[in-house]
């Protein structure tokens, strides 16, 4: 009851200066982590070059958190988009070595995402919520990076590669994000947004 209580006092009023600038710090924090990742990535590419879907699968899922992380704590039309984007451009300005193209993949991601967050009515903060942001961000992966990186491969291989995106997304970018949101508000570092 207080949920919705809360979310219809959101959905009329506009955004908070408190709410922009969590969606900003949510996204810039998350970018530092992309732009380590990406290097990690880098790294462990070779590794990985006879194993390639693991590599998706143990490591994809957490460039993709910034967006479900955003929609749980500031559930507002548009912030888990604006969260993965944010994060991207911090990606891409910390020299990704995807250059421009870290803002596409953001955008497919966080809009991913946004859907899930705009089917609850933006009212859902529980585990399933996150891990369908997550996969559907996910989705929004493997429909991004497949045409671009792994035009031509088999199609056996590619539906192994999206499987692999998607299950990574879920597990590390929705659940992982659902934890260190649940981490934050037992904190009380959300009071303040009455999360």
């Amino acid at each position: 009851m207080k949920e919705a209580v809360r979310s219809q006092r959101a959905a009329t009023r506009g955004w908070s200066l408190l709410e922009l600038v969590t969606v900003a710090t949510i996204g810039v924090a998350c970018g530092v982590l992309f732009a380590g990742w990406n290097l990690l990535w880098g790294a462990a590419s070779p590794l990985f070059a006879a194993v390639l879907p693991l590599q998706y699968l143990l490591f994809a899922g957490t460039w993709v958190i910034a967006g479900p992380l955003t929609g749980l704590i500031v559930r507002r039309p548009g912030a888990a988009l604006a969260g993965e984007l944010i994060a991207a451009s911090v990606s891409f300005l910390l020299a990704s070595q995807w250059s421009i193209d870290a803002l596409l993949s953001g955008a497919a991601q966080g809009i991913g995402a946004e859907i899930v967050f705009f089917l609850t009515r933006y009212r859902r903060s529980g585990t399933l919520v996150a891990l369908f942001a997550g996969a559907l961000s996910g989705v929004g992966m493997a429909a991004h990076d497949l045409p671009i990186y792994f035009a031509g491969v088999d199609p056996s291989f590619a539906q192994i590669l999206a499987a692999a995106m998607i299950a990574s997304s879920a597990l590390v970018g929705g659940v992982g994000a659902h934890l260190i949101y649940r981490a934050l508000r037992r904190s009380g570092a959300l009071a303040a947004l009455g999360v």
